[in-house]
């Protein structure tokens, strides 16, 4: 078991509530005026981040915990639905099924509320490397680690201690990462379905998020935190541009 650099309790947030929350006001800002109103009024939903984190409230009492992941073979570097996902019951299948229900129904009412709560949390949880981890290692919950003098492991490094807000807000911060969105990286990343943004996960968790990078002293390097929350902010801002993309074009 290794340690790891001790960060300020200030400088470090969830990607779990807090990021949904970052890539939904992101979406939020990128969404159609004329979309917003539908959602608003179909949904009464006034805005994203009021519901990205209802996925993860009823998740245990719905046991749909396996909706939020998709863990790999080892030696897979990309994502196949019959090898990965042969029941229809995981994080990339459930992104398709969401947005499926929206555009085939267009439901109001309780059905396609939760619909909508279920695809806005989801296009974020396929956006987190390790939710795209190793099946043998359970997308990293049996990698052990301290952090801050306790027991964790790696999928809940990435999923609760890297997001550095340097001092900003959490809506500063959104809107931070989204005024460094360019338009070529909007059309470069709305090119990609959902397999690809799971693709894109399962290289970063092979090409980065596993390789620890322990220093000298038994904790991870300092270059290994940095390069983590540039993935980590990159990941937040592809979702964010993605699922506003996604519902624009579910609503148009």
């Amino acid at each position: 078991m290794i340690g790891l650099i001790l960060l300020p309790m200030s400088s470090a947030w969830a990607w779990g509530p807090l990021g949904h929350n970052i890539l939904s006001e992101i979406a939020d800002a990128r969404l159609r005026p004329d979309v917003k109103t539908r959602i608003r009024e179909n949904f009464n939903i006034k805005n994203l981040a009021d519901v990205a984190n209802w996925a993860d409230r009823v998740k245990r009492k719905r046991s749909q915990g396996p909706w939020h992941y998709c863990n790999i073979a080892e030696s897979e570097r990309g994502y196949s639905r019959d090898r990965d996902c042969p029941d229809d019951a995981c994080v990339v299948e459930k992104v398709r099924y969401f947005a499926g229900v929206l555009r085939q129904k267009n439901p109001r009412g309780k059905e396609g509320r939760e619909a909508l709560m279920y695809l806005v949390h989801f296009v974020g949880d396929i956006h987190q490397p390790l939710h795209l981890g190793n099946a043998g290692d359970r997308g990293g919950n049996a990698v052990e680690l301290f952090f801050r003098g306790k027991a964790t492991n790696l999928h809940a490094l990435w999923d609760g201690g890297m997001i550095h807000l340097n001092g900003k807000s959490l809506l500063q911060y959104a809107r931070h990462l989204n005024r460094r969105i360019s338009p070529e990286d909007i059309e470069n990343w709305t090119r990609l379905a959902v397999t690809g943004w799971a693709n894109e996960s399962r290289a970063f968790a092979l090409d980065h998020a596993y390789l620890q990078g322990e220093s000298a002293k038994g904790s991870l390097s300092k270059e290994y935190i940095e390069k983590s929350r540039e993935i980590i902010d990159l990941r937040l801002s592809q979702a964010g541009v993605r699922l506003a993309d996604l519902l624009n074009r579910i609503f148009e």
